[in-house]
């Protein structure tokens, strides 16, 4: 199997690789000139290339075909952020999961504020590297931090093309597996996560408002990575089938 490589955005012809990118194939893999590449970008194009020129400053790849990206269904998760390795931990998995875009998530009661572009450029080499590894279609949006109540507007979209979810512990939500019945014709679906420590109430009624529709996963208390990553996966699994659910 070919290696894949990530570079921002794929041209035809040769192209000169990025100084990580060729870093690791020169110096770590130890790919020879002639060897195949598998590349894909962050808007989700692939092609298929071989290695040209393999030197110090200079590791370039001769691509051949260019595949479009495909048209499929987004999944944005705007979330609280969980503490040190946990949020890594979720990032990695959003990614291998296949959500679009990550948005971290200003709220009443979080604790974690991510504002400062170290964390953000680590969660980006986080996202690419599980791309990379779980061969997914283009590479996981990482936003800069958003207060929720920025985030929590009307939808853009026209009726029908979107669902926008948030996450309800409160006994009238319904539970996502059945919520998720309805999402196989929808273009996105966007996912709200709380922190431990709960929506206020002065959120719930902005949601209520913009429109959103509060769900369920379980009877118990999850942490913020747990339960994004479980709903996110609910909501992926959900256009793999005609009935997810059945």
């Amino acid at each position: 199997m070919a290696r894949r490589v990530h570079v921002d955005s794929i041209r035809p012809g040769v192209m000169i690789l990025p100084a990580d990118q060729a870093h690791h194939l020169r110096d770590v893999l130890r790919l020879q000139v002639g060897d195949a590449i598998d590349l894909f970008d962050d808007a989700g194009q692939s092609a298929q290339g071989r290695l040209v020129i393999s030197q110090p400053l200079n590791v370039s790849v001769e691509i051949a075909d260019i595949h479009p990206a495909q048209l499929t269904t987004t999944i944005s998760v705007a979330s609280a952020v969980p503490k040190g390795d946990r949020a890594d931990w979720m990032i990695e998995k959003l990614s291998e999961i296949g959500v679009t875009r990550f948005i971290p998530l200003k709220t009443d009661r979080s604790v974690v504020h991510p504002e400062g572009r170290a964390k953000l450029d680590r969660w980006r080499r986080i996202a690419i590297e599980s791309a990379k590894q779980c061969r997914r279609v283009g590479v996981m949006g990482i936003e800069e931090l958003r207060d929720l109540r920025d985030c929590v507007m009307p939808a853009a979209s026209s009726p029908g093309e979107s669902h926008r979810l948030f996450l309800d512990t409160g006994s009238g939500a319904g539970q996502l597996i059945t919520v998720t019945r309805n999402l196989q014709k929808l273009r996105s679906v966007e996912l709200f996560i709380g922190p431990e420590g709960g929506w206020t109430g002065d959120e719930i009624s902005r949601f209520l408002a913009a429109g959103l529709t509060g769900v369920s996963l379980t009877t118990t208390i999850l942490r913020i990575e747990t339960a994004a990553v479980i709903a996110a996966g609910v909501i992926a699994c959900s256009f793999d089938r005609e009935d997810p659910f059945p």
